[in-house]
């Protein structure tokens, strides 16, 4: 598909990411943490919280089998994308009526929304793959997600200063019923934008559970990609549910201070997540994706500094997460699609990876939650730094981020360059306009010395 309808639907999908991660942002991260904590979880819960969607990720075989039947993945990812955002009126109804939602209902209506998106996710992947050619994919989801980031930036902290003011006035629950509403109502003009967007039918072999469930397991190089996301995800959702806890609770940092992590985060992404974008288009996901795991590996690391009175890690930190992770997102979503290219098991690939990997976070969310609930108590002073338990998560998620490079090393890609090859491109471009700068500056300080 080319030509102005082509544009068209491209466009489409901007606006639709931009319109739907008003709802992503404002029910996930500090907002879901919050509202959790507001409803008295404990660090166990928000463990529970982070692992429920991993742990619903199994359902993407429900989804491959019936896009499989099916075909028809526009009307499946719109009524299953549809349902879930609106399930966030409930907390909103109990607010209203000014009592508190139960936590177990809560996390059980969680549990509904990230099985529906489960299904959506799968449905939308599939229907992308066909819709967005692979030569222009690292440039366009590089836009794509710069135009999501830069409104998740302008919402979190709008969102983060609402709170904070009726937190002030101590009324939390006024907040929340503005940001779920607000949240349902850019949901659903974002299922409008998605309406749009035509979908490429094409002549399928229909295709039984077995094969679904087992073919795509017979590739080596896929099962080498497994492996290296498997054991990233069980080693790093031990720590990944308790930054925003630490700050919010150690850090004693309002939520519109959290929020300025993000904007800060946000707008890094903004310069570089097009930037990535085109790397991965010239030189593929692989060597974008092992560099930019060597810079996220120090991260962690640098928790180990904030304190109330000194948060300057905390921004530094939010500062290389706009540069290190946008690479890392990217390359992970297009080795999905690059490996996933055969038309009738395609959905069963996304199936797959979503359920390994899935299961991988939630078993590792579930030991965080468990470890973080029993050593809530832990305070060290270790070479001159007064560290809590969660902080110890952190080193660890730091350290095996770095053992996680040895499975991405046997994974293999299609035409791709190597990492220091890369590098060398790179270093040597970034030199050049560099130098070309210093040459601009000084031929106009030589202009105004000469007048």
């Amino acid at each position: 598909m080319k030509g102005p309808g082509f544009n068209y639907a491209l466009r489409m999908s901007i606006f639709q990411g931009v319109f739907t991660n008003v709802h992503i942002t404002l029910t996930a991260g500090m907002f879901l943490v919050g509202y959790a904590l507001y409803l008295g979880a404990t660090p166990f819960h928000i463990g529970v919280l982070a692992g429920i969607p991993a742990f619903l990720t199994g359902l993407g075989f429900v989804a491959a089998y019936l896009i499989n039947r099916v075909t028809y993945r526009k009307a499946i990812t719109m009524i299953t994308s549809g349902i879930a955002r609106l399930l966030f009126i409930i907390p909103v109804i109990f607010l209203a009526l000014g009592s508190k939602m139960p936590l177990l209902s809560f996390l059980i209506m969680i549990g509904f929304f990230n099985a529906l998106l489960v299904i959506a996710d799968n449905a939308w992947l599939s229907w992308m793959s066909d819709l967005v050619p692979q030569d222009i994919r690292g440039r366009f989801f590089g836009i794509r997600n710069t135009a999501m980031s830069l409104v998740g930036m302008v919402v979190a902290i709008s969102g983060a200063r609402l709170l904070d003011y009726f937190k002030a006035q101590n009324k939390p629950e006024i907040g929340f019923i503005i940001i779920f509403s607000a949240a349902t109502i850019f949901a659903f003009v974002g299922i409008i934008f998605l309406s749009k967007q035509p979908e490429i039918q094409s002549v399928r072999k229909k295709v039984d559970f077995k094969t679904i469930f087992l073919a795509p397991l017979k590739n080596q190089n896929f099962r080498n990609f497994l492996k290296f996301m498997a054991f990233w995800n069980l080693t790093s959702g031990i720590a990944s549910p308790f930054y925003i806890v630490f700050m919010l609770n150690h850090l004693k940092m309002p939520y519109s201070r959290v929020a300025i992590y993000s904007i800060i985060a946000g707008v890094m992404i903004l310069i570089f997540g097009p930037l990535w974008g085109r790397a991965i288009d010239r030189f593929r996901s692989k060597p974008v994706l092992f560099l930019n795991f060597l810079g996220i590996g120090f991260l962690p690391f640098l928790w180990l500094f904030p304190k109330e009175n000194f948060l300057f890690p905390v921004w530094l930190d939010a500062f290389l997460t706009g540069v290190f992770w946008p690479a890392v997102n990217l390359g992970v979503f297009n080795i999905v699609l690059s490996l996933s290219e055969n038309e009738e098991l395609k959905e069963s690939y996304f199936a797959i990876y979503s359920t390994i990997t899935g299961m991988a976070g939630f078993i590792s969310s579930l030991i965080g939650g468990y470890l973080a609930n029993l050593t809530k108590h832990l305070s060290l002073t270790v070479f001159g730094l007064h560290l809590v338990n969660y902080q110890f998560f952190f080193v660890f998620a730091g350290l095996t981020r770095f053992l996680s490079l040895i499975f991405l090393r046997r994974v293999s890609e299609a035409y791709e360059s190597s990492p220091t090859y890369m590098l060398g491109i790179m270093t040597d471009y970034a030199l050049r306009r560099l130098n070309y700068g210093k040459d601009f500056i000084l031929s106009t300080l030589r202009t105004f010395r000469r007048r």
